[in-house]
């Protein structure tokens, strides 16, 4: 999808109203840049700013119908879930908050504001679930692809290119080149590829667990992929977040974040 970010700063609420006092207005169109295609230049950023405007005037519905629709025409960014996320949690829509904070927390894992929301609006949710002790290597790996921002990662990875191709063209090009610009190549091809690797795992989420949010207000999770009533093992309620491993036909095995394992109808949830 192209990409379509505001740069603008977050600015507070004027008023704090009782448990949604911590969600805070959504992001600024500021700074938009034109999208690649045929589209008028403004017509992006004033979308976004018209769903900002809607927010600030208490429409939410008018806010969500406005971003879903840049959403929905291909343009997308972690600050445009946000401001979706905030929409639907000012209406009382857990699941659909829950949902669209997480694809923000996806595109923006460092983002304080996406962070603070996520979590209060899954403290709200009717299922409090204990996530098991996660195994170390997962948590270090994702610490250390989000240890280093896109933003520099793409300009270490374009000098790392440049520098690495330079070389090259160097040693290609001068009789006898000295020692050291074997060693610089190797060093600058390495750090092309780890960085480009980086980015890969994040832009495509290589080796990231497939999740959704369950956006029901109650979904069975069956120890089958049945209907029969026999069969069913517990429910989980709006905005509770699974694991997704197999699929099969209408129905979806999912496993929770305190390890318990079933399967529910695919419409009951929405991937992340």
């Amino acid at each position: 999808m192209m990409a379509l970010r505001a740069l603008g700063r977050r600015y507070g609420l004027a008023t704090a109203v009782l448990a949604f006092a911590s969600v805070t207005a959504p992001a600024s169109a500021t700074g938009f840049p034109a999208p690649q295609d045929a589209v008028p230049a403004s017509a992006p950023a004033d979308r976004f700013q018209a769903g900002n405007s809607l927010y600030q005037a208490g429409d939410h519905e008018g806010a969500i119908e406005a971003w879903l629709g840049l959403y929905e025409d291909g343009f997308e960014s972690g600050e445009l879930h946000y401001n979706i996320g905030n929409a639907y949690f000012r209406l009382g829509e857990l699941g659909r908050a829950i949902l669209f904070y997480e694809r923000a927390s996806v595109a923006l894992p460092r983002d304080e504001s996406v962070r603070t929301n996520l979590e209060l609006a899954r403290s709200m949710t009717a299922d409090q679930i204990t996530p098991l002790p996660g195994f170390w290597v997962p948590r270090l790996v994702t610490w250390a692809v989000q240890l280093v921002p896109r933003g520099w990662l793409i300009a270490i990875l374009a000098l790392g290119y440049l520098g690495l191709a330079s070389i090259l063209l160097y040693r290609l090009l001068s009789t006898g080149p000295p020692r050291w610009t074997r060693h610089a190549a190797i060093a600058a091809a390495a750090l092309t590829v780890v960085v480009g690797t980086n980015l890969l795992i994040r832009d495509f989420g290589i080796g990231r667990a497939e999740r959704g949010v369950i956006l029901q207000t109650e979904a069975a999770v069956q120890s089958a992929p049945s209907d029969d009533p026999s069969l069913q093992l517990f429910t989980i309620h709006e905005g509770a977040v699974v694991r997704i491993d197999r699929r099969s036909s209408d129905w979806l095995e999912i496993v929770l974040e305190d390890g318990k394992v079933g399967w529910v109808r695919a419409g009951d949830l929405e991937t992340i």
